[in-house]
């Protein structure tokens, strides 16, 4: 499987655990803005963000095999905001079948539907989870929810062209100076400029 792959698998993972634990009174809860969000200006609901994610893990299969993804009329009745207390369990569904897809890739250089190479493609979806799985966690008042594992693989492969990840819009301007002795997981969202404790350090 694809070490790409892997990462993304992981941190959906880690992402449902986050959203199992969403507590019905804090879906309305906001979120800075995120990178991957439904809208990278404004804070966001986690409700919001959470059916902006769950959309997208819908077009993953497609994309993955060469295909402009097929519309996702079937998630249309989540702007009902009556259905948040479903969430948890569709984006688990959606998580489920994207993640069969993403391990299902053997050549990384495939071109996807939207016309990136299926490991870029896959190294941006791990990002964005682990971003969502991050900001979901600690704004609803628990820890950082990112193994150091898959901070470590994240931090490794996007540090050496951190640039190009700004560039993309994924990144913002790293956070310094880091501790010499931080976690993988602090290190990992300080290069990409987030904040790793939002509500603790003020």
């Amino acid at each position: 499987m694809l070490r790409a792959a892997e990462c993304l698998i992981e941190a959906e993972r880690v992402l449902n655990q986050v959203l199992d634990g969403v507590a019905p009174d804090q879906w309305r809860i906001r979120v800075p803005p995120l990178p991957d969000g439904p809208d990278p200006a404004r804070p966001t609901p986690l409700d919001a963000l959470v059916r902006h994610h769950v959309r997208a893990n819908a077009a993953l299969p497609d994309l993955l095999a060469g295909r402009e993804p097929e519309g996702t009329s079937e998630l249309a009745d989540l702007t009902d905001l009556e259905h948040r207390r479903d969430l948890p369990a569709l984006a688990r569904e959606v998580s489920d079948k994207a993640c069969a897809a993403a391990a299902a890739v053997a050549d990384p250089a495939r071109p996807t539907g939207d016309g990136l190479p299926a490991a870029e493609l896959l190294w941006r979806r791990a990002v964005c989870a682990a971003f969502t799985a991050h900001e979901v966690s600690v704004h609803r008042g628990s820890v950082n929810p990112l193994t150091e594992d898959l901070a470590r693989a994240l931090w490794e492969h996007t540090e050496p062209e951190a640039a190009r990840w700004r560039e993309l819009g994924l990144f913002g301007e790293p956070l310094t100076p880091v501790p010499a002795d931080v976690s993988w997981r602090d290190r990992f969202l300080m290069l990409a400029g987030r904040d790793p404790h939002p509500l603790w350090d003020r």
